[in-house]
């Protein structure tokens, strides 16, 4: 089951990163875009072992800084963080929808705050670009309005294809 669901959610991100590199890198309303492979990776962590999670965020902003212009290691150090932080928050994923969705905007801007943050430590000068506030409230905003489709729908995804993530938590509730 394990292996199934680390499969799935590194189909999940390969995909995201094509969507992400090809649709979203010319359609950028006000001038940001979403970060489907951090979503993916978020969906993905909600359901693997930690240790799996975090490799996942790894994998998952490894391949996008291979794809893109950033310095190769930048994302995917964010991704292991936002991993991270999602693993640690795993258990908000089960309050429902609304809190869900809140939850994967505030790792998104943890994500996007921890990259500029090391992206200005090793000289990219994140935090020097003037459109930095728009992008840390809009990117946020696009991955909470993606993850109202994407999470009921990744939920039943993976519990069709792997088997129930909590059992005993639905069961108390």
């Amino acid at each position: 089951m394990a292996g199934l669901r680390f499969l799935l959610s590194l189909v999940l991100v390969m995909v995201a990163a094509l969507i992400q590199t090809s649709v979203f890198h010319s359609i950028r309303p006000f001038g940001a875009s979403p970060d489907v492979v951090l979503l993916m990776v978020v969906v993905g962590a909600v359901w693997l072992k930690p240790e799996v999670a975090v490799l996942l965020g790894f994998l998952g902003g490894l391949l996008l800084d291979s794809l893109g212009s950033a310095p190769l290691g930048l994302s995917a150090l964010a991704f292991t963080v936002g991993a991270y932080v999602t693993v640690r928050s795993r258990d908000r994923f089960n309050y429902g929808l609304p809190i869900g969705v809140l939850t994967a905007g505030g790792i998104t801007l943890v994500t996007l705050v921890t990259n500029a943050l090391i992206g200005t430590l090793f000289g990219e000068g994140t935090l020097g670009n003037p459109d930095i506030f728009r992008t840390f409230l809009l990117v946020p905003a696009y991955n909470m309005l993606l993850a109202l489709g994407v999470l009921p729908l990744a939920d039943g995804l993976f519990s069709r294809v792997a088997g129930p993530r909590h059992s005993w938590v639905r069961s108390r509730l």
